[in-house]
Parts: structure tokens; sequence; C-alpha cells
């Protein structure tokens, strides 16, 4: 029975470990989106700066491309939030509850815990965790959508705004 246990707290970290790591390939996969989001407004306000008169065509698309890279760019925001909330209200595990505890009372918690009590802490992690990888997840799929989006009216937006574009 111990070496069962002790094989599924083995499993459970690894499993604990996987869903930390599709929380950070979330935040990695958003910051290439929001680098590039970036880079196409700063070039849009480019070539405002550069044409005196663009032409009702280049706003229309222009605006179109600002509106719905501003969107993406937000919901690459709500995938870089923190998500503190929820959870187990006790844990051995969680930073957030380990820094509530008096480092006494936390070692001492630790080491005098069971395997079974460990399992439960472990499983609960993972299931906070996942259920945070999944909003984040979400949140990536809508930035990426909306960046997407934003491209067809920003290229539209550029090559209208620019009078001479192969002069």
């Amino acid at each position: 029975m111990e070496k069962e246990t002790n094989d599924r707290l083995h499993t459970a970290q690894w499993v604990f470990e996987r869903t930390l790591g599709w929380i950070a390939a979330a935040e990695v996969k958003v910051a290439a989106i929001c680098a590039i989001d970036t880079a196409m407004l700063a070039a849009l306000g480019a070539v405002y700066i550069a044409e005196e008169n663009p032409s009702a065509w280049a706003f229309f698309f222009s605006l179109a491309a600002l509106v719905l890279l501003f969107i993406g760019i937000f919901c690459a925001a709500m995938v870089l939030i923190p998500r503190l909330d929820g959870g187990p209200t006790s844990s051995r595990l969680y930073f957030g509850k380990i820094a509530e505890l008096p480092a006494e009372e936390f070692r001492d918690g630790f080491i005098g815990a069971s395997d079974e009590e460990l399992l439960r802490d472990w499983t609960d992690q993972i299931h906070q965790n996942s259920r945070i990888a999944k909003r984040k997840h979400d949140w990536v799929r809508k930035c990426l959508y909306f960046s997407l989006l934003g491209s067809l009216p920003w290229l539209m937006g550029v090559i209208s705004a620019v009078k001479h574009p192969l002069t």
C-alpha cells in the first residue's frame, strides 16, 4: 500500500509540473503575439506620421485594425494576470498559503504530513492549476483570433495610407 501511495505521489508531482508548464506555455505564446501586435501598431503610427492626408479608406481600415489589435492586447493582458483566487483553503504546496504561515508551523506541518495528505494536496493543486491553465489558454485563443482579424485591416490601412507605395 505504501509503495502504491508513493508511486501516486510521484505521478501527481509529474502531472503538477506539467500543469505549471501549460500555464507557462500560455504566457510565452501571448508574449510573441503581443510583440507582433505592438510592432503592427507602431508601423501604423509611422505611416500616419509620414502621410499628411490619409484617405478615408486608410482611416477606416486603420481604425478597424487599431480596435482589433487593442482587443488582442487586452486578451493578452488577461493571460498575464496572476490567478490567485479560488483553490484549496489550506495547502502545503501553494506559495500563497505557505506564506500565510509562520516558518515553524509550515515546516512542522509539512514534515508531519502523511503521504495521503500530501497526495490530496497535490491533486487539489493539479485541479486548481488545470483550471487556471484552461482559462489562460482560452484568453490566448481570443488574443490570437483578434490579432489575426486585425492583421487584414492593418495591411489594408497601411497600403491605402501610403500614396505612392512603389516609388
